[in-house]
């Protein structure tokens, strides 16, 4: 099944590109990991002490793409936050070393002369490895709140608790392989919330979408949060498209919505709820803040600009929602504002007809 999971990913994209490639690693090393077992039960069964070295072999390996695994998956769903920090190598290098040196110390493991298996003095060592990995992904996933819902952290947290349960009983009983099945199910129930995920995500822009933004609105709106609304509109789509193509069209969208969402990454989450219409909510955010988010945009915004032939740029405006008064209200005055400070740009009052 797991290979049919990756089949798919392989024929359709989940999410993003990235995402595809990590989640097919991750997938690939947990069959092997799988593999391996089997190839290991084999030779236990077998009570023959002539495979001693390759059921040696056979468990330095798989502790060693165990953690490589857990450091994948970290890096699957912490969009950076853990992962890019290269001193997160250090206990994965230290892992690898361990295992390899284990081959004539024992410190992880040894097997005796009659061919049983025993964990070393230094066993936990490999196994904290582990669970530290697993422990940050859960922490990344808590903490990446703007780019999942409630009931998204909910699914993630019991996905990835399965393997983390499944390592407690294996400790208690050795004599049971649960790891690598559980880490095999948590993969194929990811799947399927990637591929959920992306009903809420615009492709061409690759941020939320109007589905979502509406969605978040109406669970703003019920729970009386205070939000700071953000609408925006990329100006000039329709002569980009009209001159250029729309490829590049999309193109103007796609980059636009990625410095829109790296100006306001700490505050709030974009969506793209038209054509060239953009909105970023920020829950419990102040003007002092917003206003630094917007300069960070203007200034992020020169920087593309200066660098490419194709020129971006924005209309914004923005407005408080804080409970008492429908949060449909304030958008339509943010839009207001928007469409006055597009006016100031291009120096007339009133929306043109080319830009609608």
């Amino acid at each position: 099944m797991l290979v049919s999971t990756i089949n798919l990913s392989l024929r359709n994209f989940i999410v993003d590109r990235y995402k595809t490639k990590i989640f097919i690693i991750a997938s690939s090393l947990t069959i092997v990991m799988l593999l391996l077992e089997i190839i290991e039960t084999y030779i236990i069964d077998l009570k023959s002490t002539d495979y001693i070295l390759l059921h040696k072999n056979i468990i330095i390996l798989g502790f060693i793409l165990s953690n490589c695994i857990t450091y994948i998956l970290l890096s699957l769903n912490d969009n950076g936050k853990f992962s890019k920090n290269k001193l997160l190598l250090i206990p994965l290098i230290i892992n690898i070393i361990i295992n390899i040196a284990t081959y004539r110390t024992g410190w992880i493991f040894y097997i005796s002369s009659q061919g049983e298996y025993f964990r070393g003095d230094y066993f936990y060592v490999q196994l904290s490895i582990n669970m530290f990995y697993y422990i940050l992904m859960i922490i990344a996933i808590f903490m990446n709140d703007s780019g999942y819902d409630k009931e998204d952290i909910q699914f993630l947290s019991f996905i990835f608790a399965l393997p983390t349960i499944a390592i407690t009983i294996q400790i208690a009983f050795p004599e049971y392989y649960l790891i690598w099945v559980t880490t095999a199910l948590s993969l194929m129930l990811y799947y399927i919330f990637l591929r959920e995920l992306q009903f809420k995500f615009d492709l061409t822009s690759g941020i939320k979408n109007r589905r979502a933004f509406i969605n978040k609105m109406l669970l703003l709106n019920k729970n009386k949060r205070n939000t700071a609304i953000v609408v925006l509109d990329l100006n000039d789509l329709k002569k980009i498209n009209d001159s250029r193509g729309h490829d590049e069209g999309d193109e103007a969208i796609y980059k636009s919505a990625q410095i829109l969402q790296e100006s306001f990454k700490d505050i709030g989450t974009a969506y793209r709820i038209g054509g060239d219409e953009f909105c970023v909510l920020c829950v419990n955010s102040s003007k002092g803040q917003i206003e630094d988010a917007l300069m960070k945009l203007l200034k992020l915004l020169e920087e593309s600009n200066n660098r490419n032939d194709l020129k971006i740029a924005f209309a914004y405006g923005y407005d408080f929602y804080t409970g008492m008064q429908d949060i449909f209200e304030v958008f339509e005055v943010a839009d207001k504002k928007m469409y006055e400070h597009k006016a100031q740009i291009k120096g007339f009052y009133g929306r043109r007809r080319e830009d609608q």
